[in-house]
Parts: C-alpha cells; sequence; structure tokens
C-alpha cells in the first residue's frame, strides 16, 4: 500500500477525530531538449509543452470523511493527502486557498464560499453520522424531554442537528456540551450521562458490548423536513480549478472511493485500517460494520442543492447563521 502524507491537527469538533503528520511530497517533471544532429544542419528541438507532474493537494478531516475516501488514499501515486483532527486546519486551509481539494464541513465551506468564493462544493458525500445513544430503552427522539443531554461540538454540525429536532419537535432539554465524541461517548459507558449525541465510526466499537440503544439522527430529520439526510461533509476545489482536468479528475476518483466504500465495506475497513491509526483502534470488524451507519451517499446535483440549502436555512432560522456566513450561497457555489 502506497504511503502519504499525515498531518497532526490541533482539536477535535463536530465529525473529526484523531490524525497524524508527515511532510506533503511533490514530483517535478524537468524539460529536455534533445539535439537532433544531420547531415546537412543541426537542429535544437526544444519541448513546445510542459508535463505537470504536481500532485492534487488534499486535506481531509479524520473521522468519517477520511474514512469514505480509504479507498482513494490507498491508490494514489504522489498525490498530497493530508488528514488533519479538528476544523482549525481546515480554517487555515480555506483562508490560505493552500490545498486544491479540501474536505470539510458543508456549512463551513458555506461560510468561507459567502465570504470569498475561492472554494466551491463539488459533491456532499457524507449525509449523517450521528445518533441519540442511551443505555435506556429508547423508542423515540422525544424520549429526551425534560432531560438532559450530552452533545459533542457546540455550535458544530452535532449541536445544529440536535437543536434543529428539538426545536421541530417542540422539546424542553438541557444540553451539556463536550469536546468531542469519545468524551460523549465515555460518559455514557460510565453511567455518567443517560443520553448523548453520538457518532460513526465510534459508536459501533462499544455499542453491543456495552448494551446501548441508539436512535438514527438522519431518520429523525427526514421526518420533521421530508428530507432524505443533512449534509455534513462535502468535497471543496478552488473556484479557479472549476476547469481543471487534473483536479476534476481527483473529484470524480474521490467520489468513486466513496461508492466503493458503500458497495465493499470490509475491503474498505482493510484500507482504512492501515490509512490511519485511529481506524487501527477500532479495528477492521467495527469498520466494516459502522460503514453502512455513516450514510455515505451521492445525489444528483439538483436534489443535492436544495437538500443543503435547506439544511443552511435551517442553521440562520436558528441563529447559527454565522456558522454558514449569514445567508445561503448563490448557485455559483455548487460545481
Amino acid at each position: 500500500m502506497k504511503r502519504i502524507g499525515i498531518l497532526f491537527g490541533l482539536a477535535a469538533i463536530g465529525l473529526l477525530a484523531s490524525c497524524g503528520n508527515e511532510a506533503n511530497t511533490t514530483t517535478e517533471k524537468k524539460d529536455e531538449t534533445t539535439t537532433v544532429s544531420t547531415t546537412i544542419e543541426t537542429t535544437t528541438v526544444v519541448p513546445t509543452t510542459t508535463v505537470d507532474d504536481t500532485p492534487v493537494s488534499i486535506i481531509c478531516p479524520s473521522g468519517t470523511p477520511a474514512l469514505g475516501l480509504a479507498n482513494y488514499y490507498d491508490s494514489v501515486d504522489g498525490a498530497s493527502f493530508e488528514i488533519v483532527n479538528g476544523a482549525e486546519q481546515l480554517v487555515a486551509a480555506f483562508g490560505t486557498k493552500s490545498h486544491d481539494v479540501i474536505v470539510a464541513p458543508v456549512n463551513l465551506g458555506a461560510k468561507f464560499y459567502n465570504t470569498n468564493e475561492d472554494y466551491v462544493l463539488a459533491k456532499t458525500f457524507v449525509w449523517g453520522n450521528l445518533f441519540l445513544a442511551s443505555k435506556a430503552t429508547l423508542t423515540s427522539f422525544e424520549d429526551i424531554d425534560n432531560k438532559k443531554l450530552v452533545v459533542f461540538g457546540k455550535n458544530s454540525t452535532p449541536d445544529i442537528l440536535t437543536k434543529i429536532l428539538i426545536k421541530e419537535k417542540n422539546l424542553n432539554v438541557e444540553i451539556e456540551y463536550v469536546d468531542d465524541v469519545a468524551s460523549a461517548n465515555s460518559l455514557l459507558v460510565a453511567g455518567t450521562a443517560e443520553y448523548v449525541i453520538t457518532a460513526e465510526p465510534a459508536i459501533s466499537k462499544i455499542k453491543d458490548a456495552k448494551g446501548i440503544n441508539v436512535i438514527d439522527l438522519q431518520d429523525e430529520y427526514k421526518k420533521v423536513t421530508g428530507k432524505d439526510s443533512y449534509p455534513q461533509a462535502g468535497i471543496f476545489i478552488k473556484k479557479e480549478a472549476k476547469e481543471d482536468s487534473k483536479v476534476l479528475n481527483a473529484v470524480d476518483a474521490l467520489v468513486n472511493s466513496v461508492k466503493d466504500a458503500v458497495e465493499n465495506p470490509a475491503d474498505t475497513a482493510l484500507k482504512a485500517v492501515a490509512m490511519h491509526k485511529s481506524f487501527e483502534t477500532l479495528g477492521e470488524a467495527v469498520l466494516t460494520k459502522a460503514i453502512p451507519n455513516c450514510h455515505f451517499i451521492v445525489m444528483d446535483h439538483d436534489k443535492e442543492s436544495e437538500a443543503v440549502n435547506k439544511y443552511l436555512q435551517y442553521m440562520i432560522d436558528l441563529g447559527f447563521g454565522k456558522q454558514a456566513g449569514d445567508k445561503l450561497p448563490n448557485e455559483e457555489f455548487f460545481l
């Protein structure tokens, strides 16, 4: 298996998990000048074009997004692929335009597009990996009415989606925040918290062993909105690269990687274990079980744009407009 660059991040937020660090690799192909001799004259032949061997640079959060792209990671040769933990380095990448491709929460990409229009959304591929979990019997999301709920990632996707559901179902819930999904799961296992918001693939590690019941928040979102899923993470490319065949080919390969993950979860799990230490810790069996619950979906353009805009509008209506750039992005946001 080919190994490529991994960069450690600093903080965990939303659906992001742990990662590693290694320098990027760039291969350049130099022009060659060939002298052709004849009996009449000597002609210097100079190539009219230069082959661009610079790899497509990609930055991706660990956790579910990286899991969906494990097949691409396994197959690339020379591409710069950084896996980071937390949103901080994704924010920096959007601000500095340091990468050709940024895999990030959809609302984060929308926020930066509304600021500078530097990156456009090529494809959303994670459509919900969040769950309500409890050791108690769960009959519906409404079980948390008048209860305390532990949520990880304040002002990020888990928090936003949970508040959407609480508002739409008119529930009274006390929310306690923790930094990451591992903290939420620890409280649940220890019995310190009765109800938590958790996520795949981490929940599959403890669900059966610890007798934990779950309710899929994707199903709950569909009940209140009529939409199949909520847009969680997507592939963003530089706006100036919309006609760049090399970048567009990389996007196609990334999308195919997601489709392969859905069709071949066991094979994808094997590649993910070799891809990143956090996946190695979870193990092949857990990842194989988790992949179908990560909701890796590739929609057509019109359905995707409608779903994304509806979710972003919900964010704005709930007072999370700052996290989405305070307005819906224009049509050029969608590749």
